[in-house]
């Protein structure tokens, strides 16, 4: 690992919020929010805006982490606002750092292949970034509660379990990503005005 990279002193969660249920046509639009943590404080926020079930998740997540080198990145898994994806091998790439996908559960593939080729016409665009993902690996983060599921990009799965172990302090969950989810559901509980 590099020595650049300081595992437990810095680590940015990047997660989603709440977007409007789909009652039209209407283009709707979810919040997209990245935090930065030193140790358990929260260091720096930054938002925009996706579009929900879009492809623009990748390059807003590109644009708000710009000037972020050499911090691990952990994403709440890569689905935000519906099925708009975040490439994490686009992300380890600009921001030359371990990039780690965090779930709950173990997600349920064939139920995300299914549900994307009933709903999307480039359906297969999208399966084939879920489906480059990778091994899935598991780790315990907190003594007392059950694992968090994970995949891993520009480190090795030991490196990773690393990274999220020493960035679990409340919950099983990394802190940077309850933080992001916290914060989300706190900040934007509805739609945006337009």
């Amino acid at each position: 690992m590099s020595s650049d990279i300081k595992l437990v002193s810095r680590c940015i969660g990047i997660d989603d919020g709440p977007f409007p249920p789909k009652t039209n046509d209407k283009v709707r639009h979810a919040p997209l929010l990245v935090v930065w943590l030193k140790g358990a404080h929260l260091q720096q926020l930054r938002t925009d805006w996706i579009t929900v079930d879009g492809l623009d998740a990748t390059r807003t997540a590109g644009s708000l982490l710009r000037g972020s080198l050499h911090t691990p990145v952990l994403l709440l898994g890569v689905t935000f606002g519906g099925f708009n994806l975040i490439d994490p091998w686009k992300i380890q790439k600009l921001c030359k750092a371990p990039v780690v996908v965090v779930v709950g559960s173990r997600p349920n593939n064939r139920a995300v292949k299914r549900a994307l080729f009933k709903h999307f016409p480039d359906w297969g665009k999208r399966w084939e970034l879920i489906r480059s993902l990778g091994s899935l690996h598991k780790v315990r983060t907190m003594p007392n509660e059950g694992p968090v599921f994970f995949e891993r990009f520009g480190c090795s799965t030991r490196e990773a379990r690393s990274i999220l172990k020493a960035s679990a302090f409340v919950s099983r969950m990394p802190e940077p990503l309850r933080l992001a989810s916290v914060l989300a559901r706190g900040l934007f509980s509805s739609e945006p005005s337009d």
